[in-house]
């Protein structure tokens, strides 16, 4: 029994199917970055999407988006990444097909290979009527995402308007004083989240394909704590080709970070219209994963800005694809 009304979006949520984590190791994905995803009610199975399905109840979540990263099948293999994604993308499928009020899906790219990521971009959005693709702060670990061999991923999302959920990889930056301390999820990721979005307004990437709208995990990291400092560099020192605050403005953010002061923060940097309920399941269960809502509802935020925070907000960007009775 729901303890809330189902109207809550959540929009940031995984499943990681158990055979796509082994296929991926045995195409050579490091088991210990896929580890973190195992045994943890986090599978495709009708067990653990049981549970999913009673927390999202206990909370008043009518719907998740969900996504597989960071367990991307990010390898040299073109054959390899392309037939990995492909597969992902259709077991995320069949989720959404079983469950078609409750959840929309974000597809998995094979990155670096562009060719192979275009192909799933079309299979994604055109076959599998998914709402946009998710991709990892870094490619491979060292790669950044404004490499301009990506420029025509980056092309076609923008010629079709797509959503892109950027999301740490979980390798803490390849940064030693995060590592060596095994810190690469307590900051790594949000750091990550937000050099990410660096690394692509050096690029210019959000001015040069504007129809893109990317959804930005964790808050942003210390982005918004940060938002002053970065404009400054950009119009004091040339730091930036244009306007960071401008096309951080336009980004979408979810709420996955749970601290009021923080929430509050970001609403009143960016656009307070373009933040959303993010859970980060399965890493937050059960009393948690109440928290991801409830908290929201507790930051001293008026009426209006919870309604938008928990679904108004999250209805405007996913707009037809939600259920007709929640649009």
């Amino acid at each position: 029994m729901a303890t809330t009304p189902l109207q809550v979006i959540d929009t940031h949520a995984h499943v990681y199917p158990a055979d796509h984590l082994d296929r991926l190791e045995a195409i050579g994905v490091d088991p210990s970055s896929t580890k973190v995803a195992r045994d943890i009610r986090a599978g495709d199975d009708d067990t653990d999407m049981s549970a999913r399905l009673r927390m999202m109840d206990a909370a008043g979540v009518r719907v998740q988006v969900l996504s597989v990263v960071p367990q991307l099948p990010m390898v040299d293999d073109p054959a390899a990444a392309r037939d990995t994604a492909r597969t992902v993308n259709d077991s995320y499928a069949a989720v959404v097909e079983r469950h078609p009020d409750r959840f929309l899906a974000y597809g998995a790219l094979a990155l670096p290979h562009v060719d192979a990521s275009l192909e799933q971009i079309r299979h994604c959005l055109d076959d599998l009527g998914f709402v946009g693709v998710a991709i990892t702060s870094l490619v491979q670990g060292t790669i950044s995402l404004a490499d301009p061999r990506f420029d025509p991923v980056f092309a076609e999302l923008d010629r079709r308007g797509a959503i892109v959920h950027i999301h740490a990889t979980g390798n803490g930056a390849n940064c030693p004083m995060i590592n060596d301390k095994r810190l690469e999820w307590v900051t790594g990721a949000p750091m990550e989240d937000a050099l990410a979005v660096l690394h692509l307004l050096k690029a210019d990437i959000p001015r040069r394909f504007p129809r893109i709208r990317f959804h930005i995990a964790h808050l942003g990291g210390d982005l918004p704590f940060l938002a002053r400092r970065i404009e400054d560099n950009f119009e004091d020192w040339d730091a930036f080709p244009s306007s960071p605050l401008e096309s951080m403005r336009r980004m979408w953010f979810d709420a996955a970070n749970f601290h009021g002061p923080s929430l509050r923060l970001t609403l009143d940097t960016f656009d307070p219209t373009r933040v959303m309920c993010g859970s980060d399941y399965p890493y937050f269960q059960d009393e948690k994963y109440t928290r991801a809502v409830e908290y929201i509802r507790d930051a001293g935020l008026d009426d209006g800005t919870v309604h938008d925070v928990l679904s108004g907000n999250a209805r405007r960007l996913y707009g037809d694809a939600l259920p007709p009775e929640i649009r």
